[in-house]
C-alpha cells in the first residue's frame, strides 16, 4: 500500500501563457533594459505608502532606534488569520520597542466594497490583531514597493525593520521569533541576513527553473504518447535528473521516469534497470521503497511486471520498516499474492491487518485479507 506521494510529482504550473520573448514590433526603451536591484536584507526599507490605516496609529515613517514588522496578509489568505495572534503576541511582549504593521494586500476583486470588506475581518479579529493594521488599496504601492521588489511570492510574509531603518529580515511571520529577538538585542548580524536572503533566491530560481523544464516535459509525453516515441521525453527528463542532482527533486524526476518507463512508455527493461538503481539508492528509506514496490506490483499501467524486482522492492521496504508498518507488510503480501504464494500473502496480510487496526486503513486491510482467504 502506498502511504506517501513519492510515487508521482505535482508540478505547480502558471495559469496563463508566458512571454519568453520581447515583441519585435515593440522595442524596450533603454531605461527598460535595467533589471532594478533586487530588495534585500541590509538595504533601506521602502516607504510604506498605504491608502489607508485601519487601526492603531498611522506610520508616517521609520523612527530611528526603533524595530518595525511590517507583515503582509489577505482576508482570503487562511496561513494569514492564523499567525493574527501569534503576532498580537508578539507585539504584547516587545511593547514600544517594537511595532508590527499589518498590511492587506492582493484582496479578490479590489471593487467599491473590498475596505469595507477587509474593515469588517480587522473587527471580526478583535484582540486576536492587537497591532497596527493598514489597507494598501489598488494601486498596490507598498505590496510593488516590498513584496515584488523583495521577489517574495506568497503571504503571510515578513520584513523586520532595524533601529537604523534597515530590512534587517525576511520570511514567515510564524518563524521569525529568534530573529526578532536578536534584532532588538542589536545583536542580528544583516550580513549573515543577506547571504540567507540570497540562498533562499537561487534555490526559487532553481525551482522556477525546474517548473519551466517540466512544461517541456509535459508537452514531450503528450507527444510520446500520440506517436509512440519516447526519446524527446527521455532525453528531457535526463535533462532535469542532471539538474536537480544533490536535491529532492532528483529522486522524484528518477521515479517519474522508472514509472514511465515500466508503465505508459512499455520500455520495462530499462525500467527495470533504473528500479534496481533505485533500490540500491534508497537502501533504508521504508517509504520510498515501498513506493517503488507498490506501483510496480499494482499499477494498471504496468504492462509487464517482474515480480522478481517486485519482492526485492518490498522485502527492503519491510526490512526497513523492522516489520513494524502495516501499509508496508500490505505491499509485501500483494505481491506474495501475484506470485501465487497465498499462504505467504495471508500470514503477511493478517500481521498488516493487526498493526492497522485503530487506522482509518484497518477495514481496507480486512477487506484484502478476506479476499486472500477466499483465493480470488
Amino acid at each position: 500500500m502506498l502511504t506517501t506521494l513519492l510515487a508521482s510529482i505535482i508540478l505547480t504550473l502558471p495559469a496563463g501563457p508566458m512571454s519568453f520573448a520581447q515583441d519585435a514590433a515593440k522595442p524596450v526603451a533603454p531605461e527598460a533594459k535595467a533589471k532594478p536591484e533586487r530588495l534585500m536584507a541590509g538595504m533601506d526599507a521602502p516607504p510604506l505608502a498605504v491608502q489607508e490605516f485601519i487601526k492603531g496609529d498611522a506610520i508616517d515613517g521609520f523612527k530611528e532606534g526603533k524595530v518595525y514588522v511590517v507583515e503582509f496578509w489577505s482576508t482570503w489568505c487562511g496561513p494569514c488569520i492564523l499567525a493574527f495572534p501569534h503576532l498580537s503576541e508578539l507585539q504584547k511582549q516587545y511593547g514600544d520597542k517594537v511595532t508590527i504593521i499589518g498590511v492587506n494586500i492582493w484582496e479578490r476583486p479590489y471593487d467599491d466594497g473590498t475596505l469595507a470588506k477587509v474593515k469588517a475581518k480587522v473587527e471580526e479579529q478583535g484582540e486576536k490583531m492587537s497591532y497596527t493594521v493598514a489597507y494598501d488599496g489598488p494601486e498596490k504601492k507598498s505590496d510593488k514597493a516590498w513584496m515584488a521588489a523583495a521577489g517574495r511570492n506568497g503571504i503571510p510574509s515578513a520584513f523586520i525593520v532595524d533601529q537604523k531603518g534597515k530590512v534587517a529580515w525576511m520570511g514567515h511571520p510564524m518563524q521569525m521569533d529568534p530573529v526578532l529577538e536578536k534584532v532588538v538585542a542589536g545583536a542580528w548580524n544583516a550580513d549573515e541576513a543577506r547571504k540567507m536572503d540570497e540562498a533562499a533566491a537561487k534555490e526559487n530560481e532553481s525551482r522556477m527553473a525546474v517548473q519551466r523544464a517540466s512544461r517541456d516535459l509535459l508537452k514531450a509525453r503528450v507527444a510520446a504518447k500520440e506517436s509512440g516515441d519516447w526519446s524527446g521525453w527521455s532525453k528531457t527528463i535526463d535533462g532535469l535528473i542532471e539538474s536537480t542532482k544533490g536535491t529532492p527533486s532528483q529522486m522524484q524526476f528518477r521515479m517519474m521516469k522508472f514509472q514511465m518507463l515500466i508503465g505508459e512508455a512499455n520500455m520495462p527493461e530499462p525500467g527495470y534497470e533504473l528500479g534496481a538503481q533505485l533500490v540500491a539508492d534508497g537502501k533504508g528509506d521504508a517509504q520510498l521503497l515501498n513506493a517503488i514496490a507498490w506501483f510496480a506490483v499494482q499499477d494498471d499501467s504496468v504492462m509487464k511486471r517482474n515480480l522478481d524486482f517486485c519482492l526485492t522492492a518490498a522485502t527492503a521496504a519491510n526490512e526497513a520498516a523492522k516489520g513494524e508498518d502495516g501499509a508496508i507488510l500490505d505491499t509485501l503480501a500483494r505481491v506474495y499474492w501475484e506470485r501465487g504464494e497465498n499462504a505467504k500473502a495471508i500470514e503477511l496480510q493478517e500481521k498488516a491487518f493487526s498493526l492497522s487496526k485503530d487506522t482509518p486503513m484497518a477495514k481496507e486491510m480486512q477487506d484484502t485479507l478476506e479476499t486472500y482467504k477466499k483465493g480470488k
